[in-house]
């Protein structure tokens, strides 16, 4: 009898531990590639347990554009956007379950905003980007 008591106790055990997703786990959700309004593709990578997303495809893209004209910098305005940074050192909080603390750039508009993601599931993502007392929320969907 106390053989099963034991032999179950070890079951219970390894159920609980293995039935959780690890904070690692739900904070590499994001990892991968997503199509943004405006038809950017980006890529998004772990660096430092922190988050960043660099630009993988522009196809229909703000009638062909592909260099950075908007930047806010002269002498950035040639630098082609396949490759570049556009967000930056998000961190997964796990008490919000959110990622807080990144900046996200629009090369539309050739501004930083600042930069949350409110939730992230198999295929979509909300992302949420805001500037002084203005914010918008967009769904981003995985690819």
């Amino acid at each position: 009898m106390k053989k099963i008591k034991n032999t179950f106790a070890i079951i219970i055990i390894f159920l609980t531990l293995t039935s959780f997703e690890s904070t690692n786990d739900i904070a590499d959700k994001i990892i991968g590639k997503w199509l943004l309004p405006d038809n950017i593709r980006i890529e998004i990578f772990k660096k430092n347990n922190k988050f960043y997303g660099k630009i993988i495809d522009l196809e229909g893209f703000n009638n062909g554009q592909t260099k950075d004209v908007k930047n806010p910098d002269k002498h950035s305005r040639d630098d082609e956007l396949i490759g570049k940074i556009i967000i930056s050192d998000l961190e997964y909080d796990s008490n919000l379950n959110q990622w807080i603390n990144g900046t996200i750039y629009a090369p539309q508009k050739g501004i930083k905003l600042n930069l949350k993601i409110n939730y992230a599931k198999e295929n979509e993502l909300e992302a949420e980007a805001s500037k002084l007392f203005f914010w918008k929320s967009i769904v981003w969907k995985k690819i």
